[in-house]
């Protein structure tokens, strides 16, 4: 393909993708805790890419007499990046991996990880509860807010 004003497009989005979505994004940096256990993230990279252009003939005419040739192109990307889960390495060695799809791969173990990922997953399924709380008492808390200054106005003016 030769330079066409596409191919710049191209290859100029397609080399800023890459360094969105490389290898450091599938496979995290370990993290070592004070335990002894190494824990390194992964996830899953999902890349969409499209683009397009042509040529057109434009209305003005050159000094020649022939009508400009006029480009116009455009592309978009996404990237989703999804964690999958994590590879717990214990001190003597042993290594075991841990679904977050698959709860039961965490719910048995007392290692930090499984604590961790236990109390998110606790603190994630009462959110809603939580929420509607925060707000009935935000609610309760502005109505007698409201009442206290209907109070303060319904009280008789004293003339002077």
């Amino acid at each position: 393909m030769s330079d066409t004003p596409l191919k710049q497009i191209i290859d100029s989005t397609l080399s800023q993708l890459g360094s969105v979505a490389d290898v450091n994004t599938v496979i995290g940096d370990p993290i070592t805790t004070a335990d002894g256990v190494t824990i390194i993230p992964f996830s899953k990279v999902s890349v969409g890419y499209a683009s397009g252009g042509g040529d057109f003939n434009g209305k003005q005419t050159d000094p020649n007499g022939e009508k400009s040739v006029h480009f116009v192109g455009g592309n978009g990307a996404g990237v989703a990046v999804t964690p999958l889960g994590f590879l717990v390495i214990s001190k003597d060695g042993s290594v075991r991996m841990l679904d977050l799809k698959h709860s039961e791969s965490f719910e048995q173990s007392n290692d930090p990880v499984n604590k961790t990922l236990n109390a998110i997953n606790g603190i994630v399924e009462k959110a809603p509860e939580l929420i509607l709380k925060v707000k009935d008492k935000l609610s309760k808390r502005k109505n007698a807010k409201k009442d206290g200054e209907n109070a303060e106005s319904e009280e008789p003016q004293n003339e002077k």
